[in-house]
């Protein structure tokens, strides 16, 4: 057996030929970030790597790696070409000659070719410009440069809710706050301040416009703008219950689900749940997912002691059976019918309540159709969000036909914009539209004249819900949110601008690290 020389010669092209392997991966990986998750920030895009794109799994990840394989293997394939010396050209004329079976009249290809030493700058170049590129798409730098940098913002404008004066009425009201998974007022009508030519979300469009919604359009339906360290579900429950951020980078190198592992959760921060608690509310949260995913658990039960009815404790009460799984745990269609049966008990008591959904089936990719949801459309998410829409619609009617209903106040908020981008982007069209967050205040205690051309972000539900409760605050303004009722500008309209307000969230902050993320510690 002919043993292999592992010449000079043999070592230079094998390395060249390995990192033109990995410019082709980091180069289809920076696409795929584009097409996928376009602006989103690498916490965003590492949580939902690591935990899972839906259901909780991190097999994801590698599913997203097995689609893109064929592509990286056509790209390697053409940036070979320059690799290719005399002997390469003489092999492939022999084989293509072979295939057409035409070894004596087959004309010979002639392959351009670079010499050894050329080839190694060739292939190490090609390297560092994928490196290059896959680092900008992820906004690393900036990323980096941001830790390097420190913030007054919480020194300047944070209101510590636990020592603000805050008056309730006389008669204490209900509350039903509903997150929707990744709601956005893109999905609707362009006549109405959407980017879509049919409403695809109709129910939802109407209840903005026949009630209190928060808009950053003159007219229409509009929301929160997207703030820094807010983008996935668990850190829009922090920032609309809280009125903070979930700082990825101080969990230690962790991904968000490690935040599970901690045993405070944001034990600085002070949350409506708790607020409300000492009040003497009632508090139950329905979800259909794990409640232990991400910290949720812990930020319900350190903030607020909620009842929390998941997955998992519908499954130990019978609600469903053991081995019952769909999407991230059960349907939406279930959430809503427990959250009635809730509901219902709740109102049974003489003390007001306060109860909270989170729904899953728009969650990407590509969301969960029920088999009961109509197929309107031809694009299964705007089938999806369709039957959201209509599902809602149809919980918030029930609940108006309750005698509690009286007294008691809906919020519906998207908890983040859609991590979907190709989704948004094929309705965007191109165009300058600024993807918002969805919002509608429902039967809430007081009125307003501010609620048109705001700019603000998901901050600002925290001191608004209570507004709408009837609860008067001293100042207008908890944590890093302004009461959107009093018409006082929001942190984003204090700095000019969402860019502005994330850079300053993007910093590094003694006050938020040991005030509000460890405290005590952990």
């Amino acid at each position: 057996m002919r043993k292999i020389k592992f010449t000079k010669r043999f070592w230079i092209k094998s390395i060249s030929i390995i990192l033109l392997f990995l410019a082709a991966f980091c180069l289809i990986a920076a696409r795929y970030k584009y097409i996928v998750f376009k602006n989103s920030q690498i916490d965003e895009i590492i949580f939902y790597f690591v935990n899972g794109l839906a259901g909780g799994k991190s097999d994801n990840l590698w599913s997203a790696v097995l689609q893109n394989l064929p592509l990286v293997f056509l790209l390697f394939g053409t940036l070979l070409i320059p690799m290719f010396d005399k002997s390469s050209s003489s092999l492939i004329n022999h084989m293509i000659a072979f295939c057409l079976k035409k070894i004596k009249s087959s004309r010979k290809l002639t392959l351009p070719f670079l010499r050894l030493r050329n080839q190694a700058i060739y292939s190490l170049s090609m390297f560092l410009i994928a490196i290059v590129l896959l680092i900008q798409s992820f906004g690393i730098p900036n990323y980096i440069y941001a830790l390097t940098q420190s913030t007054k913002l919480y020194e300047e404008n944070y209101v510590n809710p636990k020592t603000a004066k805050l008056t309730f009425p006389e008669k204490k009201r209900n509350l039903i706050y509903i997150y929707l998974e990744s709601m956005e007022n893109t999905l609707a009508s362009k006549a109405n301040g959407g980017s879509s030519e049919t409403s695809i979300i109709p129910e939802l469009e109407e209840l903005a416009l026949k009630n209190t919604s928060f808009s950053n359009k003159a007219s229409g339906v509009g929301g929160a703008l997207p703030a820094t360290n807010t983008g996935w579900t668990v850190a829009g429950m922090a920032a609309q219950s809280a009125g903070v951020p979930l700082k990825e980078n101080l969990v230690g190198g962790r991904d968000h689900n490690a935040l599970g592992e901690f045993k405070k959760f944001l034990p600085g921060a002070y949350s409506i749940g708790e607020i409300l608690e000492k009040q003497g509310y009632n508090q139950t949260f329905v979800m259909g997912s794990e409640a232990s995913f991400g910290g949720r658990d812990k930020l319900l039960t350190q903030h607020g002691n909620f009842n929390i009815e998941d997955y998992n404790y519908d499954k130990k009460h019978g609600k469903i059976s053991e081995d019952y799984k769909v999407w991230w745990g059960y349907e939406d269609k279930k959430l809503f019918q427990f959250a009635r049966e809730e509901a219902s008990r709740l109102a049974a008591s003489d003390k007001p309540f306060n109860l909270q959904l989170l729904t899953a089936d728009t969650h990407f990719t590509d969301s969960y159709l029920d088999e009961t949801c109509a197929k309107t459309f031809s694009n299964q998410y705007d089938n999806v969000h369709a039957c959201s829409s209509k599902q809602v619609a149809a919980f918030v009617n029930w609940v108006k036909s309750q005698p509690f209903y009286e007294n008691t106040t809906i919020v519906i908020s998207g908890d983040h914009l859609g991590m979907q981008t190709s989704y948004y982007d094929e309705k965007i069209g191109g165009t300058n539209y600024q993807r918002t967050i969805y919002n509608t205040f429902i039967n809430p205690a007081i009125s307003t004249s501010h609620s048109k051309n705001r700019q603000f972000t998901t901050f600002d539900m925290y001191p608004s819900t209570l507004a709408a409760l009837g609860v008067k605050i001293d100042g207008d303004r908890l944590g890093l949110g302004t009461n959107l009722f009093s018409g006082k500008k929001t942190p984003v309209e204090q700095y000019g601008g969402i860019e502005n307000l994330n850079s300053e969230l993007s910093k590094r902050s003694a006050y938020y690290e040991n005030k509000i993320f460890t405290k005590s510690g952990n």
